[in-house]
């Protein structure tokens, strides 16, 4: 599916990754005109799970805060989200992913009932980053009925193209859907036709890192910033 849109791969962090399509420059133009729609499935997802209290103490002293279900954080280069009380799915590259595997093992040894799975195989991962990324959520079907981000928690269920799943909507610019691996060239589908409309094109990774320096450069000279 990827090579027929001419993606371009490199290895990082061991894994295959699609760092562009041909034309960078224009790919990152995409981003901020338009919403590029990029592969990220080779992103570590760990499932840990442990009683609510327990799994509190430990995002407490691992991310620095808690989480109710539905809640997500970004914290240790990771995103913790919350899919239940009992159960976190955290989200890195996968270096970052080896050292919090490991942290999270350690607090295991006071925690019996504590469990880590690596679910990084089983799932595939999407991001939409970009200006119209927003309403190609909406249309999606991530805002909920209303179409209102607001309604919704940061991370919430979602089905796409049949396949359940779970969006993590980091900002208005930027969203990352977990759905099964098997599901991945039917949802992969799903997205593109339904973004036809806002200008959605495939984005590699080199592209989508740098509108991710461009966002961070904004956001620090809005005022108030």
């Amino acid at each position: 599916m990827l090579t027929q849109a001419g993606a371009v791969f490199s290895r990082r962090d061991g894994h295959p990754t699609v760092i562009h399509y041909g034309s960078p420059a224009g790919e990152l133009a995409v981003c901020v005109s338009a919403a590029g729609l990029v592969d990220r499935s080779a992103l570590s997802k760990l499932v840990v799970h442990a009683p609510a209290a327990q799994l509190s103490q430990l995002t407490l002293r691992l991310a620095g805060g808690t989480l109710a279900p539905g809640g997500a954080l970004h914290a240790a280069g990771a995103w913790w989200c919350a899919m239940a009380a009992d159960r976190i799915v955290v989200l890195s590259e996968p270096g970052i992913a080896v050292r919090l595997q490991a942290r999270v093992r350690d607090h295991a040894v006071r925690c019996a009932a504590l469990t880590v799975d690596d679910r990084s195989s089983d799932w595939a991962a999407f991001e939409l980053v970009g200006r119209t990324a927003a309403p190609v959520l909406k249309a999606l079907g991530a805002y909920g009925r209303s179409g209102d981000p607001r309604d919704v928690p940061p991370f919430t269920a979602a089905s796409v193209a049949g396949a359940d799943g779970h969006w993590l909507l980091e900002s208005d610019r930027r969203a990352l859907l977990l759905v099964p691996a098997e599901s991945a060239a039917d949802v992969w589908r799903a997205i593109e036709r339904t973004g036809r409309p806002f200008g959605i094109s495939c984005v590699g990774l080199e592209a989508a890192s740098r509108y991710a320096l461009l966002e961070r450069g904004a956001a620090r000279t809005r005022p108030g910033s």
